[in-house]
C-alpha cells in the first residue's frame, strides 16, 4: 500500500464549519487500530462505538506541525475525558514504510515523555484507518496532522487538515456541542 505523506502548516483547509469538506456527513472511517504499547494485545479498536463522540487524530513524531499542536490537544482531551461519551483516538503514524511497530512505539513514548503527555496511543499498522479516512476526504493521501470528529451516530461532523492556531479550540467547541446535543436528545 502506497501512502503519500503531506505535512501542512497552514490555515485549515476544511474546518468543522466548512461545508466544503467532502467528508462531512459521511460515515466515520473503517477502524483497524492497535494499542501502541509494549503488548499491543492490550487494546484494539475495530469499530467506533455508537453513542460516543470520537475525536480521531492522525499525527507523527517526525511532523513539526503535529508536535506543535499535540500539547494543546492533550490539554483539551484532559478537559473532555471525564465524559464517558467522549473518546479520543490518537493515531501515531510512521514516517516511512520501513519503520517497525517497536520503533514507532519508542519514538511516541519518547515524545510523550519529553512533553509530559500521558494517554493511550494507537497505531494503524496496515494503513486501513488512514486509507479509509483519506477516501472519505476525497483523496489518496493525508495531510498531517489530520483530525476528524465523529458524532454519536457514527458520521463525520468535523475535519481539520494541517495545523493552525485556534483549530484545537474549534475541535473542542464542536465536541462539546455534540455531547450537549446527545444529552439533550436523551431527556
Amino acid at each position: 500500500m502506497l501512502f503519500v505523506v503531506m505535512v501542512a502548516l497552514q490555515p485549515n483547509r476544511h474546518s468543522a464549519s466548512g461545508p466544503d469538506s467532502p467528508a462531512i456527513g459521511k460515515p466515520g472511517p473503517r477502524m483497524d487500530l492497535v494499542r501502541l504499547a509494549s503488548n499491543p494485545l492490550e487494546g484494539r479498536v475495530d469499530t467506533l462505538r455508537r453513542g460516543e463522540v470520537a475525536l480521531i487524530h492522525f499525527w507523527g513524531t517526525w511532523c513539526g506541525p503535529c508536535k506543535m499542536e499535540y500539547p494543546e490537544l492533550a490539554e483539551m482531551v484532559k478537559d473532555l475525558e471525564q465524559n464517558e461519551k467522549f473518546r479520543f483516538l490518537s493515531v501515531s503514524c510512521e514516517a516511512g514504510r520501513g519503520e517497525t511497530f517497536e520503533v514507532l512505539r519508542q519514538k511516541t513514548e519518547d515524545y510523550f515523555s519529553s512533553e509530559g503527555i500521558a494517554g493511550a496511543v494507537y497505531a494503524d499498522p496496515q494503513g486501513t484507518t488512514r486509507l479509509s479516512t483519506a477516501q472519505r476526504l476525497g483523496r489518496n493521501e493525508m495531510f498531517y496532522p489530520t483530525s476528524i470528529v465523529v458524532d454519536a451516530d457514527g458520521n463525520i461532523a468535523g475535519v481539520w487538515e494541517g495545523y493552525a492556531p485556534g483549530s484545537v479550540d474549534e475541535m473542542k467547541l464542536l465536541v462539546k456541542r455534540l455531547l450537549a446535543e446527545q444529552v439533550a436528545s436523551a431527556t
